[in-house]
């Protein structure tokens, strides 16, 4: 068995070092793609690779085929799993975990592995050759279903953070590569999603709404159109518009009745409609299927996550809900739930 590591790289000398050492114990080749460096980045990952350090040029296009050509290269160097690094990531391996032990009981071509806030997961390590294929011009997508899938436990990753302005720079970048692509591909749901994201991170509310709507109306996979649907509530949500983001909420619960966040959601809509009651029942369905006293971890998901609505966001509702109804005791209660529930979350 041969483990790749493979890592995208332009100008990312301040970065790349960490992004190889943070995996360079337990691979066998670090494979770098030089998609036009002009700085230190190569040097400095030849130092941490060693006599483990390959190199590849690939004249960048976009993440998707330059992916594609990492995936290649690695075939071609012999691998049987590659392990995909970005410059901006950090892989942290629990040291019980045998990789190589793993992956030579592995069925499915790809395994996700989860960020360390386990709160959304990423395709990682892919099973070779791989004549699946990224596509997309940014938020790549990869038919894991087609390949079989599974998230792989003991191995987590980190992103580093950015700057407000880099953020910007990357949402702006974002879509300007996303209408053009959606205008060639209108029903695909992925990409009007993106571009809802990116809308929503720059705070512009009423075209991050179009975009999710979009989503939702194309009605793809279950997950991804319920959250399409929890995202417009949440623009609603920031234009006070609360009876549109119930309806919002609604429909996303429609499509998949296991997600917490969405009644959660609701039971805050209610709560700012003036409708405690509502606002009490919706608490307890988002309880039901939480990660406190729910069944939560029994629900399969791939997708995004919001801890706080997942662990003490439905006590909160319900510890101001029943206040308002003058019901002391519950509110009391609630509330010593919300600190339990917010101090496992931490825990967890």
């Amino acid at each position: 068995m041969l483990i790749v590591a493979t890592t995208l790289t332009a100008n990312h000398e301040a970065i790349i070092a960490d992004a190889l050492r943070s995996v360079v114990d337990w691979v066998d080749v670090c494979l770098v793609i030089d998609t036009g460096s002009s700085d230190g980045s190569l040097a400095l990952a030849r130092e941490v690779a060693g006599a483990k350090y390959a190199e590849r040029k690939f004249p960048w296009t976009n993440a998707a085929d330059a992916r594609n050509f990492a995936l290649d290269a690695a075939c071609e160097l012999g691998g049987s799993w590659a392990v995909t690094v970005d410059t901006d990531e950090r892989l942290a391996r629990d040291p019980a975990l045998d990789v190589r032990a793993e992956l030579a009981r592995a069925t499915e071509g790809l395994l996700y592995v989860a960020d360390h806030h386990k709160t959304y997961v990423k395709e990682r390590l892919f099973r070779l050759p791989m004549h699946e294929r990224w596509r997309g011009p940014t938020h790549e997508a990869f038919d894991a279903y087609k390949v079989g899938c599974r998230t792989l436990e003991g191995i987590t990753f980190s992103e580093l953070s950015k700057t407000p302005e880099d953020y910007a720079r990357r949402y702006r970048r974002d879509i300007a590569a996303l209408r053009p692509y959606i205008a060639a591909h209108p029903d695909d749901p992925r990409w009007h999603f993106y571009l809802g994201e990116s809308h929503r991170n720059l705070r512009e509310h009423e075209l991050a709404l179009a975009a999710y709507d979009a989503c939702a109306a194309l009605r793809g996979w279950d997950e991804e159109s319920a959250w399409a649907c929890y995202r417009a509530a949440e623009c609603l949500c920031a234009l006070e518009r609360f009876q549109d983001a119930l309806d919002r909420l609604s429909a996303g619960l429609a499509r998949h009745a296991g997600i917490a966040e969405l009644a959660w959601l609701a039971g805050f809509a209610c709560y700012q409609l003036g409708r405690d009651a509502q606002a009490v029942y919706w608490s307890e369905l988002a309880i039901v299927h939480g990660l406190f006293r729910g069944n939560g971890t029994s629900i399969p998901r791939i997708g995004f996550r919001h801890p706080n609505a997942l662990w003490e966001g439905p006590y909160d509702v319900l510890r101001w809900a029943e206040k308002r109804r003058g019901n002391a005791s519950a509110s009391a209660e609630a509330e010593r739930l919300w600190a339990e529930a917010k101090a496992a979350r931490e825990r967890a």
